[in-house]
């Protein structure tokens, strides 16, 4: 009798799980491959890489138990409670779990995240610099393409449905 009752009550309780989950908004994708520029990303989810040059990291809940994880810096300079600079060559980063808000500039950047929020993205290609390749990007599953020349906002949400 009480095996049957466990059985019952698992049975309601898994969908009333299922629907609660569901009900969070979905992560948008953004992949940055040999990235050369600037990239902003203001969001709450996974988001790993690394970079040559500097990235500024803003933890908006420094006491909590999720804090980045930064590797590689020559140099590392503590603005304020809240926000770090890193600055070297093959600096690598993870930030997980919490909303971060964190400023990429060099080159060679990689970048992977699975996240909801919003940034900012601009390339460094410039022909008469003879810079004529500043890496590609993709946003929600699209396609890759060159990072754009001039500042462009973008969202990290799913893909709408086709």
């Amino acid at each position: 009798m009480r095996k049957t009752v466990l059985l019952l009550l698992l049975a309601l309780l898994i969908p009333a799980a299922a629907q609660s989950q569901s009900s969070a908004p979905p992560n948008g994708t953004l992949s940055i491959r040999e990235g050369r520029g600037i990239v902003q990303v203001d969001a709450r989810g996974s988001m790993t890489g690394r970079v040559n040059g500097k990235i500024t990291i803003t933890d908006t809940k420094p006491y909590d138990s999720k804090r980045p994880v930064v590797y590689g810096a020559a140099k590392t300079t503590y603005r304020n409670v809240k926000t770090t600079v890193y600055q070297g060559k093959n600096i690598r980063f993870r930030l997980i779990g919490a909303r971060f808000e964190f400023r990429i500039q060099g080159r060679a950047i990689f970048l992977s995240a699975i996240a909801r929020g919003t940034g900012v993205i601009d390339g460094t290609g410039d022909p008469t610099a003879n810079v004529f390749y500043d890496g590609v990007w993709s946003l929600n599953d699209s396609p890759y393409q060159s990072l754009p020349d001039d500042a462009t906002s973008f969202n990290l949400a799913p893909a709408s449905p086709q």
